[in-house]
């Protein structure tokens, strides 16, 4: 009897399939890794295990129970436990009593509060596992990034789970903690059956018995480590198909002026530093692409590029002024726009109001009524709330809205994430149409033969650091693979 088993689930939020029918079956004691690009349902297919979320179709066995629609406080009582992307502990508590309300929580006491918190032995005995056990009276606040990582694992193991779900545990860690935590990880009792989704694909396919790939809310390719790396589709996923990207002549960036700099910017989120002395340059009316692996800084960089994160250290400047500490609104009103990641559409506005929203006081050539040329599925959809939209059409509503601000520079993050092929090739012929139009757009994406398709100029980042820049016929299968494959 498989641990856990995933049977035909599928997920819809609004117009999107999130998950397509997916089947997954963990064995006893099995490391499994689950990966593919942004947007392939690797983070919804946790929270449904979990009970976070219940399946639109499909079902969850864990133990060969049927736990799928049961709430997340009971799932985990059966034998499940999972750590989060981003920090889920209490600060303001110490690091035993962190792990002492995991415990009783698992026991089904997490509303007893006539008893104080004790370290009891099981808890001591989790914080010693970790290397946490010299740190226990230590507020959680106080803890390093990676040390946050290791008490969240303490947290998990506490409640002796039969299945642990691991969802990027080596994120944002330093050289010292990523080993640390591997290897922590790795020396994980085998009696435990270990989920893992981390975009550190080398250490992923090290940790793995197993590799199921994930594209578009699929299972599109399942096996050893080894078999998986020398899947032709798993290749194509993550770098494109050999010889497909562009290796034609495209004009060298000192020949425009500079719109965009980041000048050594590095910055993180809270104590956790994700982007480590970043410099690059977008010029007038480029197309700069900016690749990388998920997890590797791009979010982060065009999020502290637009002032929705703090520099921790560097500059960044628009047209040769300095944008300090400006906020994001001051950035836009100086011209930086940003087409967020998923979309963002606002809930009970229809596709006209949105655009009107955008646009207002605002003046430049692009135009509600100009938008609508460009773009005439809008057009079409106007009167339509745009929640109900198809994904490709919001990601069509989420860059027009970019454009009424008639900006400087479009910040453009993962566009593709999550369409099917034919809208992806639509986004690139949005992005060439901008091109055309003399616009400066800096676009980070993982889709990497659209992006080089497209682009002028093309920076490659790895662990928050630069790690090759050059125009789209220098990066070759060779170069794409040493950054970008598997």
């Amino acid at each position: 009897m498989p641990a856990l088993k995933v049977e035909r689930v599928s997920k819809a939020f609004g117009g999107l399939l999130a998950l397509a029918g997916v089947d997954l079956e963990v064995a006893p004691g099995e490391r499994r890794a689950v990966i593919g690009p942004n947007g392939a349902g690797k983070s919804t297919l946790f929270k449904i295990i979990a009970g976070e979320l219940r399946p639109t179709q499909g079902r969850v066995y864990l133990q060969g129970r049927a736990i799928s629609g049961l709430p997340q406080e009971r799932v985990a009582r059966l034998g499940l436990a999972r750590t989060f992307q981003k920090s889920t502990a209490f600060g303001e508590l110490t690091v035993w009593e962190n792990v002492a309300l995991a415990w009783k929580a698992a026991r089904g006491q997490e509303r007893d509060f006539l008893n104080p918190l004790t370290p009891e032995e099981e808890v001591q005995a989790a914080l010693d596992r970790v290397g946490l056990l010299s740190r226990a009276e230590e507020k959680a606040d106080n803890l390093s990034h990676g040390e946050k990582r290791q008490l969240e694992i303490a947290m998990a193991l506490v409640q002796k789970p039969q299945v642990l779900l691991l969802d990027e545990p080596l994120a944002g860690l330093s050289g010292a903690e990523r080993e640390r935590m591997g290897r922590l990880i790795q020396e994980l009792d085998r009696n435990t059956t270990v989920l893992l989704v981390e975009h550190d694909l080398e250490y992923a396919l090290a940790f793995a018995d197993r590799v199921t790939v994930l594209h578009y809310g699929q299972v599109v390719a399942e096996g050893t480590p080894e078999a998986i790396q020398e899947n032709p589709v798993v290749q194509e996923i993550y770098v494109g198909k050999p010889g497909e990207a562009p290796r034609g002549n495209r004009a060298p960036s000192t020949s425009r002026p500079r719109v965009l700099e980041a000048l050594g910017v590095s910055a993180g989120y809270g104590g956790m530093r994700v982007l480590h002395r970043v410099s690059l340059e977008v010029g007038q009316g480029e197309v700069v692409a900016l690749l990388g692996r998920n997890g590797m800084g791009k979010t982060t960089l065009l999020s502290t590029l637009m002032g929705l994160l703090p520099l921790q250290e560097g500059e960044v400047r628009l047209e040769g002024r300095p944008l300090g500490l400006l906020p994001p609104y001051g950035r836009a009103e100086l011209g930086l726009a940003l087409v967020p990641q998923g979309r963002r559409m606002f809930e009970g506005l229809t596709v006209e109001e949105e655009l009107r929203m955008a646009a207002w006081g605002r003046k430049g050539s692009w135009t509600v009524e100009r938008v609508l040329e460009v773009f005439p599925q809008l057009g079409e959809r106007r009167k339509t709330p745009s929640r109900a939209l198809s994904g490709g059409e919001q990601q069509m509503l989420a860059i027009a809205r970019a454009l009424l601000r008639n900006p400087r520079i479009v910040l453009m993050d993962e566009p593709t994430e999550g369409l099917s092929p034919l809208m992806v090739r639509q986004v690139a012929q949005v992005v060439e149409a901008l091109k055309a139009e003399g616009e400066t757009v800096l676009l980070a994406e993982q889709n990497v033969q659209m992006a080089l398709s497209v682009a002028d100029r093309v920076y490659i980042l790895e662990h928050g650091e630069i790690v090759w820049e050059g125009r789209p016929e220098e990066a070759t299968d060779t170069v794409l693979h040493r950054y970008l494959g598997i």
